[in-house]
């Protein structure tokens, strides 16, 4: 009895001074560490990619791989660290985007790719330096919009001027401003002048760079001192240039080039068109960095844009349209919401099993537990930010973290009940539940610690959730052991009513004493009539029971087999700015793609208008749409609040689709409905086929796109190739090679006949701008005019193009994707997971139909990619995570019980934890996916904590003597209130979230599914089935003993074992 009362919990509950200074210091800290945590919508996601890319004026895609791509690969070939190369070769520029393997440092990796780069000696000459850099993480904060009643050159003007100021806000670091076509200076001559004057193009070309610039011309030495020489004629303007001299004639007239040419000082050739809500617009981007939180950030521009409308001109707004923290905002709230009415509804629960008072320093341990973690959550080593995820983690750990404060309060609570309140009988209780709870919290802390030690891009999430949850479980170990028998010590006797008190806090204690009473004494017969005989009956019959529970586990397997329960992957969550994007073939024009762009705008709007009609509510609040170039376009709509919405994202994309007429000349055309997946360049589901063989490579992706346009659920099938366009191919006659023509010779002169030549580059007002020489559009916009094309000769002659090359038109290659050396097409398409499972569609093409398709194109080989490979990666981790805690937790157990078998026999409640969180899923008609893998990883490591209560019980009344039947069912009959709340807590804790119907909280219900339902279910099969496996365990070793005893004889000196 003595050892009852030492050690540091004996000496923690008789001096609450010392337990009261804890818990004040850690919630304290935990207050002022809050305000300093950084905000994100999602954890900061580590970007283990390096791009590269190299412009190559002029030249065909075939070129630009072969002087570029192929020698980069060759050169990437040495370094370690590179899990996948893949380059483009475009016209004019290489491409390439290097994923670096999860365990190498991207800073090393990029160090060495620069350093294989900047080796390669064989680039072509007209190359401009290549740039190599890692892609940064960068958060979304806020998208604005300056539209107004301006031109867009106006617009373009003075959005310069807010990008200038808003990059030097304090905290802004990173700002994108988009503005459409760069500013040019376009000067056009035309044949006939150029014939009258009986000049060249290359002659306009020198005389702009030969007059228009500034350049030292040396120094003088005086007297005084150096005098610089500097000629100071650069011309930065359209009228500067035209004043330039040209030549002069022999009369000695001057000709300058506004004489001969048109000057056009404005924006490169080409649409300009980018609306906002039907106005002109230029866009900026405001995001954040991996370091900053993105309500800091959000704050500095809110105030900026209040500041900017009073001084804007009139007719013109900065409307900041997308602003990430709005909704971060309303999905944090969402949770804490929960997290509160999940407290009250613990709280409840608690107290009407336990005394008021014991339920509330149960309950106090929350905020402990809670603030505890905010301290921790900065430091360096950890690194958690306040984010919808985990945030989410909280929620799980609500009904987790009391349970350790619910054993040991209900252990002194019945020891108080049976020795009589004192602070004795609170350590008594509170030391005989302590080594089993508190191994307890630590299998559930290894199940979670696996997944903090994940590397890789996505790791995050996981971190963002273990973390948390570790956190709060050593927090109430702390709080349940040092803090909470301080208060259960001190904690007064029940006051005993009188009858006929008419204070109103005597009759809510009445009313509070009624229902404990009632609740009390109902479980109280609940437990000796009904739950012990029926306990008794299945030790009885225990092999019975174990059979019954291993079918149990059979019909789980086979609900899932049986394609009851579907397994989707990454579910989808709704967009709150779904936004359509259209790619036109190669060979389409400006006024095609803008066409195209406004019939989707046009669809949107007609679609909404009908919405309105028939809910009177419509759900696009504002829409931008911008051309992106040649081929391509978007249009991206800003939905109104969720509360009103008549629908969700996914529907309304749905009516757009079956509304959106037939665009003709559309290579891809997207919508991005869903936040994570959907819309994406690789879709729902992706294929990679690979091969050197061009012809057989791209007949094997057309026939696995018409494959996967067949299969019902899919949509939006496209790929990576790029269609042909004609291409004009000339040789060179023999009389070009008389006149001393060249092949390169000739080709610049019908570049600049069609392209134009780039005279010069000036720096104008910060920003880099071409000097473009050129012929006029009538010259050079019909594929008709190229055999016209007048060709200079060394002689000063002219001569038509037709007469010194054979000129073929052909279909040309517009870009090349080569993955790790050899030629590459995705394939994709995304799936409506309402009808058909990703994963089960993935794996019926890849085992029935890639096989025949590989063997009618032998040369090609193929693989799942994308985000399909991604999330089979990801349950490829998760399942070694699963092995790792299963692994952890047995040691944990086999520790305190000092036995190999009997953790086994408590882990054989988990298959039943899982088959839990799947009925969870099924009656709830959710899918699973890989988010409910973590709720399921979290119910492994909690349900093992009653199993083990009980297990330690039987042993200690073993041990004390009672016989192995009575302690089996004595264990279950007193333990009985304990695992019931614990496991009640946690559940009632998750189902405000389970509750939840709006889409914000769709991404985390799959979790709290899993831990509720498992926990749950598990609950009963461990009042159960653990009696009888126990007394199974006992029946084999028995057995064991008595076969030993026949085979093997007992020597005749031995002696009788005491």
């Amino acid at each position: 009895m003595a050892d009852t009362h030492k050690g540091i919990i004996a000496w923690f509950a008789r001096n609450s001074v010392a337990a009261n200074l804890l818990m004040i210091i850690i919630i304290l800290g935990g207050l002022l560490t809050a305000n300093t945590i950084r905000k994100q919508f999602f954890p900061a996601v580590e970007i283990n990619w390096i791009q590269f890319s190299a412009v190559y004026p002029g030249t065909a895609p075939q070129e630009v791989e072969e002087g570029i791509t192929i020698k980069i690969e060759q050169a990437l070939e040495s370094v370690q660290g590179l899990k996948r190369v893949i380059t483009y070769s475009n016209r004019n520029m290489a491409q390439g985007y290097f994923q670096v393997e999860d365990s190498y440092d991207p800073l090393v990796v990029l160090d060495e790719v620069k350093s294989q780069i900047d080796s390669i000696s064989t680039f072509p000459g007209g190359m401009e330096p290549p740039k190599v850099e890692r892609i940064k993480f960068r958060q979304e904060v806020m998208y604005l919009s300056l539209y107004g009643d301006l031109n867009q050159k106006q617009l373009k003007d003075l959005g310069e001027r807010i990008n200038d100021e808003i990059m030097q806000l304090p905290g802004v670091n990173i700002s994108e401003y988009y503005s459409g076509l760069s500013y040019e200076i376009g000067i056009e001559v035309s044949k006939d002048r150029l014939r009258e004057f009986g000049i060249t193009f290359n002659d306009v070309a020198d005389a702009v760079r030969g007059y228009s610039r500034n350049m030292s011309a040396g120094q003088i030495k005086a007297e005084n001192g150096y005098i610089n020489l500097r000629v100071q004629n650069q011309a930065y303007v359209g009228y500067e240039f035209e004043q330039l001299p040209l030549l002069t004639l022999d009369d000695g007239t001057k000709i300058l080039l506004g004489d001969i040419a048109t000057v056009n000082d404005g924006f490169e050739e080409g649409i300009q068109y980018s609306k906002f809500n039907g106005k002109n617009s230029v866009s900026f981007f405001i995001g954040a960095a991996k370091n900053q939180s993105i309500t800091d950030v959000a704050k500095t521009i809110n105030i900026f844009v209040d500041k900017q409308q009073n001084i804007l001109p009139q007719g013109v707004k900065l409307e900041p349209w997308v602003d990430m923290t709005y909704y971060l905002d309303g999905r944090l709230q969402l949770m804490l919401d929960s997290m509160k009415t999940g407290s009250i509804l613990v709280f409840i629960m608690l107290a009407l099993f336990l005394r008021v008072r014991l339920a509330f320093w149960v309950m106090m341990g929350l905020p402990v537990c809670f603030l505890g973690t905010l301290l921790f959550m900065p430091m360096a080593f950890i690194d958690v930010t306040i984010n919808v995820i985990s945030l989410f983690a909280f929620i799980l750990v609500l009904g987790i973290v009391v349970d350790d404060a619910i054993v040991m309060g209900e252990s002194a609570h019945s020891e108080s009940e049976e020795h009589g309140q004192s602070i004795e009988s609170v350590i008594r209780g509170v030391k005989k539940v302590a080594m089993p709870a508190t191994f307890g919290v630590l299998t559930t802390i290894a199940a979670f610690l696996p997944i903090t030690l994940d590397d890789g891009p996505s790791s995050a999430f996981g971190q963002a959730i273990g973390f948390i949850v570790i956190l709060c479980l050593l927090f109430s170990l702390i709080e349940s052991k040092l803090i909470l028998p301080a208060h259960l010590a001190h904690m007064k006797k029940p006051t005993v009513v009188k009858p006929g008190s008419k204070n109103p806090v005597d009759w809510l204690r009445n009313g509070v004493n009624f229902v404990q009473g009632k609740v009390d004494r109902g479980l109280s017969r609940f437990i000796s009539s009904i739950y012990r005989p029926s306990l008794e009956l299945a030790v009885e019959y225990r092999y019975a029971v174990i059979m019954l529970f291993i079918s149990l586990i059979l019909i789980g397997v086979g609900l899932y087999m049986g394609g009851v329960v579907r397994f989707i992957g990454q579910p989808k969550i709704p967009h709150d700015f779904p936004r359509v994007t259209v790619e036109m073939n190669v060979d389409a024009s400006e006024q095609s793609t803008l066409a195209a762009a406004l019939a989707i705008e046009k669809t949107l709007y007609d679609v909404d208008k009908k919405i309105e009609q028939q809910y009177g509510q419509k759900m696009i609040s504002d829409m931008q749409v911008d051309l992106k170039g040649q081929t391509t376009a978007e249009v991206m709509t800003k939905l109104v609040d969720p509360s009103v919405r008549p629908m969700d994202t996914f529907a309304l994309a749905e009516l757009w689709r079956q509304a959106m007429p037939l665009i003709p000349g559309v290579k891809s055309f997207n919508i991005r409905d869903s936040l994570m997946g959907g819309g994406r360049e690789d879709g729902d589901i992706s294929f990679r086929l690979e091969s050197k063989d061009e012809a057989q490579l791209v007949a094997a992706s057309l026939a696995l796109k018409e494959k996967l346009k067949s299969l019902k659920g899919v949509s939006d099938v496209n790929d990576s190739r790029q269609s042909s366009a004609k291409e004009v191919q000339f040789q060179l006659k023999p009389l070009a090679n008389a006149l001393g023509l060249t092949l390169a010779n000739i080709a610049s002169q019908v570049g600049n006949s069609f392209y134009g030549l780039e005279a010069q580059r000036i720096i104008r007002n910060g920003e880099e701008i071409k000097v473009m020489l050129r012929y006029p559009e009538e010259q050079r916009n019909s594929i008709a005019l190229v055999q016209d094309v007048m060709i200079n000769t060394p002689q000063g002659a002219e001569l038509p193009l037709s007469e010194v090359a054979e000129i073929k038109v052909v279909q040309g290659v517009n870009s090349i994707r080569r993955e790790n050396s050899n030629r590459t097409i995705n394939v994709w398409g995304n799936v409506d997971a309402e009808q058909t499972e990703p994963f089960k569609l993935a794996k019926d093409i890849r085992d029935n139909f890639m096989p025949e398709l590989l063997t009618k194109y032998p040369r090609v080989h193929s693989e799942v990619s994308g985000s399909i490979q991604e999330q089979l990666d990801s349950a490829d981790t998760q399942m070694r995570d699963f092995i790792l805690s299963l692994l952890l937790i047995y040691s944990l157990l086999a520790i305190p019980l000092r036995s190999y078998i009997q953790p086994i026999m408590i882990m054989s409640v988990i298959p039943f934890g899982i088959i839990g969180s799947v009925m969870g899923h099924i009656i709830l008609g959710i899918d699973l996916s890989v988010l409910s893998i973590f709720g399921i990883i979290a119910a492994a490591g909690v349900v093992v904590n009653d199993s083990l209560v009980m297990v330690d019980y039987v042993n200690n009344s073993r041990k004390a003597g009672v016989a192995m039947k009575e302690a089996v069912l004595n264990a279950g009959c007193r333990r009985f209130r304990a695992i019931m709340l614990t496991s009640l807590t946690t559940f009632i804790g998750l189902v405000p979230i389970m509750a939840e119907t709006s889409m914000q909280a769709q991404m985390v219900i799959p979790m709290a599914v899993s831990l509720a339902f498992g926990v749950l279910f598990a609950t009963v099969v461990t009042l159960c089935l653990i009696p009888c496996l126990y007394i199974a365990i006992e029946d084999g070793k028995t057995m064991i003993r008595k076969i030993i005893n026949i085979y093997v004889p007992v020597p005749s000196s031995a002696t009788t074992a005491t």
